[in-house]
């Protein structure tokens, strides 16, 4: 795969230290990765890295499919791949490189290795949509003797795999259930860094804010882990909070609020309590962690006590972090016309995110992303797609994507985005314009090849029909 692909592949699923999840915007051809603290350093972690080297190189050496033929190799890149989950911010490309260049080798040689297979997902295959490729690859891995850890995160990446592939509820079920028990027993690992913990809590525990039992229960498997040996850490309480949230709204339920009963309305209310107390106990042992905050949005975004505890929570955790992505997007959420706000409060508020020029790279978009979430308030199919063709949306949407270029020219791989809302605002001659930029195509994204040649052929017809 060419190095541009690579690129756009690697901001599609790559986590740094294997753990930051991407973000859950759905119209997201990059999404940003999720927000943890951030370290002042920029080089590999001395503990992680040791814990790293023992769970990729020397597990291999230990229980990996080796054969002279490949070995020198493998070797060297699961040496760079363990720098590579140890660094503390942006991993150097050269490093990134060293990884994909003796992965090729290996492989090419015939590798077999359930880990390297892996590796090769990770770094190689274009296609996440091939949502049951993703699967084979993590059940090799799960069956094989590598640490519970890297089991863990295949696990993981093949429920990212599902996640673009529209999987049934069931299917994530099992997966996330299966990557829960592998991080339950990783965390009995004395070994295990804090940092390397957090980050792997912090990539399972982040689905809490709506009626499913399932995070709850995955807190309660990790919570022996996590009282054993980090009582009263950040970690913990965040992760506690978390699966409180979860059950909270387990309590009140999906439906409207006219179907909740007076017996799930008070036992919402007593389990949010609890999660509000449980963060802000994590707030007084860490108040320089920003996904403290985004928590207590949520906790707010139920309990509706007041905007302004909405927005201070907002304020302190964009003051720790202003490119925080999950910040906005908490706030986008409680001003959904269901919750707490309005469309026109959701426009104004992506508008105000796009024109700032002190927040991160991601937050540019937000006047797009408002765009998509308003159209999502839209239960009618038709009306969702006349939304797009409202005078006001294409230049927003055009203003939008522009200013974003005209910032970070080096992010071509959100040409895919500009490209699919043209297509939705019928704005032919800009999605030709749009495909030209592509670094690589990016099928998964259209909704596989063949509907992505039919959007070029539909806007190819189009343009012919256009008066010159």
């Amino acid at each position: 795969m060419k190095w541009n692909a690579f690129i756009l592949l690697l901001s599609l699923c790559f986590w740094p230290h294997d753990a930051a999840r991407a973000a859950t915007s759905t119209n997201a051809a990059n999404p940003t990765k999720a927000t943890s603290a951030a370290s002042v350093t920029n080089a590999a972690n001395p503990a992680q890295l040791v814990y790293n080297s023992k769970t990729t190189l020397d597990a291999y050496n230990s229980v990996g499919r080796k054969d002279p033929k490949w070995d020198a190799d493998a070797r060297k890149c699961l040496r760079a791949y363990a720098q590579l989950c140890s660094w503390t911010n942006d991993v150097p490309t050269e490093l990134i490189q060293e990884v994909r260049t003796n992965l090729a080798r290996a492989m090419t040689l015939g590798c077999d290795d359930p880990f390297m297979r892996y590796l090769h997902f990770r770094f190689e295959d274009p296609d996440i949509g091939d949502a049951s490729a993703y699967r084979a690859v993590a059940s090799d891995l799960q069956q094989s003797k590598y640490p519970d850890i890297r089991k863990f995160y295949a696990t993981m990446l093949a429920e990212d795999a599902y996640l673009s592939a529209a999987p049934r509820r069931s299917e994530l079920a099992v997966i996330l259930g299966a990557a829960t028990s592998f991080l339950g027993k990783a965390l009995d690992d004395p070994t295990i860094p804090l940092k390397e913990a957090d980050d792997a809590c912090n990539l399972l525990m982040t689905r809490t804010t709506d009626a499913d039992p399932k995070p709850w229960r995955r807190y309660q498997i990790l919570e022996p882990g996590l009282t054993n040996r980090w009582k009263g850490t950040t970690m913990s309480l965040l992760a506690k909070g978390r699966g409180l949230i979860s059950y909270a709204w387990q309590a009140r339920g999906s439906g409207f609020a006219d179907t909740v009963s007076e017996t799930g309305w008070k036992l919402m209310d007593e389990r949010m309590n609890l999660a509000a107390d449980t963060l802000e106990s994590a707030w007084k042992a860490d108040p320089h962690d920003a996904r403290i905050c985004v928590e207590m949005m949520w906790v707010e975004l139920a309990q509706n006590r007041g905007r302004d505890r909405m927005e201070l929570w907002f304020q302190r955790g964009m003051k720790i972090d202003p490119g925080n992505r999950e910040l906005c997007n908490a706030k986008l959420e409680y001003l959904r016309p269901r919750w707490h706000g309005s469309l026109k409060e959701m426009i104004a508020f992506g508008r105000e995110c796009t024109v700032k020029t002190n927040v991160g790279c991601r937050l540019h978009l937000m006047l797009s992303d408002a765009h998509f979430e308003a159209s999502r308030e839209i239960m009618d199919d038709t009306e969702r797609a006349a939304y797009w063709k409202k005078p006001n949306v294409w230049p927003d949407i055009q203003f939008t994507f522009e200013k974003f270029f005209e910032l970070h020219p080096e992010e071509v791989g959100y040409r895919h985005n500009y490209a699919r809302y043209a297509t939705w605002c019928s704005q032919w001659p800009e999605f030709l314009k749009q495909v030209k930029l592509f670094p690589d195509t990016n099928y998964a994204y259209f909704g596989g090849s063949e509907k992505f040649n039919g959007l070029v052929k539909t806007a190819e017809e189009q343009v012919k029909k256009q008066p010159r």
